[in-house]
């Protein structure tokens, strides 16, 4: 058991952080964003932390089951300022890979496609009009409107961040993404889906 701590601490959090992305891509989605809202949940004071009962209780919620002593690597890793509690955030962000160049050139493109004028802003108007919700599987089936779903993509920005000002950041926009791509492996896949949701080819 002594493997954890020490100098096996870094390696035993990449291995865990491996075995949860492993988790998140097998839920598919936008796991990691259900997950950081169950930690918000189990949050009572607001301070992005978690003592190790929070923690394990808004995992399981999530339908992840650490073993006990890879619960206590965890916690000796991200209790970041030596007080018990778990900075839950920077769990998040070891769980986060960052999006290919691939990716990443799509997706700034997505977004350029939008900020007109160049701000660095989108205003949420402008998603409304070019996002492309015939492709989608629940609206093909007429299990869902085009509002209904507009308003599930919207709800990434506004509903997590709670700033409902009708904009988002190119920031909050690379964010989503990247929690996105966790789920999906190919890149081929994530060029199609880019095309089809906003009508984008690759350079």
């Amino acid at each position: 058991t002594m493997a954890y701590y020490g100098i096996g601490l870094d390696s035993a959090i990449n291995e865990l952080n491996l075995k949860f992305k492993m988790q998140l891509r097998a839920k598919g989605g936008i796991g990691i964003r259900s997950l950081g809202k169950i930690f918000n949940r189990f949050d009572f004071n607001g301070n992005k932390k978690l003592d190790i009962q929070e923690f394990e209780e808004a995992l399981a919620v999530f339908g992840i089951f650490p073993k006990v002593i890879e619960l206590q690597a965890l916690m000796k890793y991200y209790d970041v300022d030596g007080d018990g509690n778990i900075s839950y955030e920077e769990f998040l962000r070891g769980l986060r890979d960052e999006l290919t160049e691939r990716r990443k050139a799509l997706v700034k493109k997505a977004f350029c496609l939008m900020d007109r004028d160049g701000s660095g802003v989108v205003q949420v108007a402008d998603i409304r009009d070019i996002y492309d919700v015939s492709f989608n599987k629940d609206y093909q089936e007429g299990t869902k409107t085009k509002d209904e779903i507009l308003d599930e993509f919207l709800d990434n920005f506004d509903g997590l961040k709670g700033n409902n000002d009708g904009q988002v950041t190119h920031g909050e926009w690379m964010d989503y993404y990247t929690d996105l791509s966790i789920s999906i492996p190919s890149d081929e896949y994530f060029a199609l889906m880019m095309k089809k949701v906003w009508g984008i080819d690759e350079d």
